[in-house]
């Protein structure tokens, strides 16, 4: 059990349990409130409000009604192989978890077995965030135990104390570069930053997994919607090298390449209707997860020439997953 600087302390209250020291999103509303706590108010930190208030529930019929609610299943599949899937998909739509001033937030999740000794695994994070107000600022975290190495739109955590030897490479596509801003915070009188206020943790006894970094990811330009598509890999820091990763956008998707995986979300948010179309460039088979595809039957075609069997596409899970080679496709409803 980790160290916590006791319940209801400062460092609890303020950092511990908020959304800012987990690896999540935030928006700012520089008026938000978020209650009093031991006769203080507590910071604001852009999070998650708290789900039926500062009280403790009483029940587990309350946990499961009313403001406690704070998301929806919207999407979950695995696969193709049941015992040892090449892929695991979840979305969310987690606008109830905060107050309003979110219009909408929804995050998908795709991790992808890559079957590799030396890059074993990778993790795709894609998010719509629409705020109230334009100028509420987002804010996309990533925690690291150790600080983070930035360079251009990649974040490196590497792990070198207490016998670790992992490393993880976090590439950003959205924001694009041009309006993408990637910052740390951490280190000696910031390990538990709430921005402008450390709330330091105890120090005994000491806990090696304790935060005391964090990547932030942020749109420069202020807008009312913005998209964040963050690929993460993991592998061991003296053997492992990150795959190429590139961003594949068409029509009503937007998503990346990496290694032979091809990962595609709709940009809007919504299941798809319509025809939604793709290219990918270069040479060999690839393997194409498009997500967010309405409940139906669903044809591949490549180049101008349907390339696989008609695929039925269920309401759980709103995908489909095929292996192709390199070329311009669209699926039809």
């Amino acid at each position: 059990m980790g160290v916590t600087g006791g319940y209801g302390s400062p460092h609890h209250m303020n950092y511990y349990k908020r959304t800012i020291a987990h690896n999540s999103l935030l928006i700012y509303d520089p008026r938000e409130k978020f209650g009093v706590s031991r006769g203080s108010e507590l910071h604001n930190d852009g999070g998650q409000r708290f789900p039926g208030g500062l009280g403790d529930p009483s029940a587990l019929e309350t946990i499961l009604s009313g403001t406690y609610k704070t998301g929806t299943v919207l999407g979950q599949s695995f696969g193709p192989d049941p015992r040892k899937p090449e892929y695991t998909y979840l979305k969310g739509d987690i606008t109830a978890a905060y107050s309003a001033k979110v219009r909408e937030v929804k995050r998908s999740f795709v991790f992808l077995n890559l079957g590799e000794k030396s890059v074993p695994a990778a993790l795709v994070v894609f998010d719509r965030v629409v705020a109230a107000d334009p100028a509420f600022k987002k804010y996309w975290l990533l925690q690291s135990v150790t600080e983070p190495a930035v360079a251009g739109s990649t974040a490196v955590v590497t792990l070198a104390q207490h016998g670790w030897t992992g490393k993880l490479v976090n590439t950003t596509l959205l924001p694009a570069p041009d309006n993408t801003r990637i910052g740390t915070v951490g280190g000696p009188g910031k390990e538990f930053w709430v921005f402008d206020t450390n709330y330091p943790n105890a120090t005994t006894p000491p806990d090696p997994e304790t935060g005391g970094w964090r990547v932030e990811v942020s749109p420069k330009q202020p807008a009312a919607a913005d998209l964040f598509l963050n690929a993460m890999q993991v592998m061991d820091r003296g053997t492992g090298r990150p795959h190429a990763v590139e961003k594949v956008e068409g029509s009503g998707v937007v998503g990346l390449r990496l290694a032979d995986r091809v990962v595609l979300f709709n940009p809007a948010g919504d299941r798809a209707t319509r025809p939604v179309s793709f290219s990918v460039a270069g040479k060999g088979a690839v393997r194409c997860l498009v997500t967010d595809l309405a409940e139906g039957t669903w044809q591949v075609w490549r180049d101008g020439r349907i390339a696989q069997p008609a695929m039925h596409v269920s309401a759980d899970a709103g995908v489909v997953y095929f292996e192709g080679p390199a070329g311009s496709y669209s699926l039809r409803r």
